[in-house]
């Protein structure tokens, strides 16, 4: 039971239902994304990786909004 819940925790999460869910993405995204590219700032390639899946997750966002 407690497993059921937690799989459709992550589920929601992953691919919300609703407008709320999405907006929660929106705000993880938006507090995540600072930190890691100050911490990633002194190497290149990091900093480029870590900026490379970023434009990936909001381009994911933007496909799913067309969608």
């Amino acid at each position: 039971m407690a497993e059921s819940m937690v799989t459709d925790l992550i589920r929601d999460l992953a691919l919300p239902r609703t407008d709320a869910g999405v907006a929660v993405q929106w705000l993880i995204l938006a507090g995540v994304t600072p930190p890691l590219i100050w911490w990633s700032r002194r190497d290149r390639d990091v900093l480029l990786l870590v900026s490379g899946v970023i434009v990936m997750t909001v381009a994911l966002f933007a496909l799913r909004a067309v969608h």
